[in-house]
């Protein structure tokens, strides 16, 4: 049976992909990431010097290909959580209306340009 409505497509896959990316990101990457911060921490607390020193930190930034793994796992993770937090509105019995949906997915695209405006600034020694 044919309706007489166009069809409409929608771009929530989109921000499904990015919910389900964001989700890996936040499950298995960044638990290692923290694993791996606490030890180093305390293998040698001082900050001065180390593995967590300023200067070790900003020269790991400075290379381009963990400049962008940092990106792509702080830019997903932002899209997962302004997913999840829309989409939990309802739970709240708030309603999930075109403002909420403006407002947090343009959080979470504000947060993945911030992003890349740092990571650009320290990979050009701007910063």
């Amino acid at each position: 049976m044919k309706h007489n409505t166009p069809e409409h497509r929608s771009d929530e896959p989109i921000y499904w992909l990015l919910f389900g990316a964001g989700g890996m990101v936040l499950g298995m990457i960044f638990p290692a990431v923290l694993i791996l911060l606490i030890v180093a921490g305390i293998m040698q607390p001082d900050l001065n010097e180390g593995l967590l020193s300023f200067a070790h930190v900003k020269s790991m930034l400075g290379n381009w290909l963990s400049s962008l793994a940092i990106f792509v796992c702080v830019s997903l993770a932002a899209w997962h959580c302004m997913h999840r937090i829309f989409h939990s509105l309802h739970d709240l019995r708030l309603p999930a209306t075109k403002l909420a949906w403006f407002a947090l997915y343009g959080a979470a695209a504000c947060i993945t340009f911030v992003a890349l405006g740092l990571q650009f600034l320290i990979y050009c020694k701007l910063f």
